[in-house]
């Protein structure tokens, strides 16, 4: 059972976001005025999973027709707040029209790219030592 909601994120969403983000690895470690920023921008699907505080985020923006994944990221493993956020943003990305996401991952977060494989996003290129840390960039599409 699901003890948790789904809701756009706002402005005021910004620090909890960015704290969750430090919090994890693998995260995107955007300024919080980045973030607040993202909540108005017109072409921002940005959401977050609450149950009192925020647990989970997802971030992505549309261009034309396809929607890329900035960032996605929940508090706990195993409690289906990754696949919720996903299936929000896949939802509004339909509804507004997308055709295709797209992510990058890089290939050292085997736990990130086995989800979004599970979620039918397949491989479609690598970017060698494109992290910071050295690791590659794994390129996914899915087809929406």
């Amino acid at each position: 059972m699901k003890d948790f909601a789904v809701r756009p994120a706002a402005a005021a969403d910004a620090a909890a976001v960015g704290a969750l983000a430090k919090s994890r690895p693998f995260t995107a470690k955007w300024p919080i005025a980045d973030l607040s920023d993202e909540a108005s921008r017109p072409d921002a699907l940005f959401f977050v999973a609450v149950d009192g505080p925020i647990r989970g985020y997802a971030l992505a923006r549309l261009v034309d027709k396809e929607v890329r994944l900035l960032d996605l990221a929940a508090a706990e493993d195993g409690r289906g707040l990754g696949r919720a956020l996903w299936d929000a943003l896949l939802d509004a990305a339909r509804e507004r029209g997308a055709a295709k996401l797209t992510l990058e991952v890089s290939a050292d977060n085997a736990r990130a790219a086995a989800f979004y494989a599970k979620r039918g996003a397949k491989v479609v290129g690598r970017r060698p030592k494109f992290y910071y840390d050295g690791s590659d960039a794994v390129l996914m599409d899915l087809e929406l």
